[in-house]
């Protein structure tokens, strides 16, 4: 996917109160920063997972309560990138790495799970949104990043299908 459509595929997924500033896109890019730990996002993927396989929606809840609170205004800024104009939106879509981009649709996975917007699926031990592609991007970009930052596999949310070629699970591929 794109990396413009995949900005646009994030916004759409995240549903945040408007920001209550205007970032430039360098101030963004920067901002952005505190996402390229591939190891948060694959703790966050796990613990995600593991609440969507108990089905727990008290903790769904708490976890997307607790994303909000604590990324909302950063994530809330990237979804209004679209209003920075086509270039700035290029700019930060280009500067955007694996791991944060990992991190960013971990978080708006998270959030759009806990607030009710999806609904999870668990196959053979994946978490998978039917309807949607925001899984299977979660899982390439952060197959990328686990690669890069020399990481063990472990995430279990989003088809390997792009990775591995095994795609009979996801109706979505």
């Amino acid at each position: 996917m794109p990396r413009n459509k995949l900005v646009a595929a994030f916004c759409a997924v995240v549903a945040l109160p408007a920001s209550v500033f205007a970032t430039d896109s360098t101030q963004l890019i920067s901002a952005l920063e505190r996402f390229n730990d591939g190891s948060g996002a694959q703790q966050l993927a796990v613990k995600l997972a593991g609440l969507v396989e108990k089905a727990d929606k008290p903790g769904l809840k708490a976890l997307s309560k607790q994303i909000q609170a604590e990324d909302g205004p950063l994530l809330s800024e990237l979804a209004d990138v679209a209003e920075l104009g086509e270039a700035e939106q290029r700019k930060i879509t280009l500067a955007m790495r694996p791991c944060q981009t990992a991190n960013v649709l971990i978080r708006a996975i998270a959030i759009a799970i806990g607030d009710g917007r999806f609904q999870p699926i668990v196959r053979g031990g994946t978490v998978m949104i039917d309807g949607t592609e925001v899984d299977s991007n979660f899982a390439k970009h952060m197959w990328t990043c686990e690669a890069l930052g020399q990481l063990p596999h472990k995430t279990s949310i989003g088809s390997k299908c792009l990775m591995t070629g095994a795609c009979k699970d996801d109706p979505d591929l």
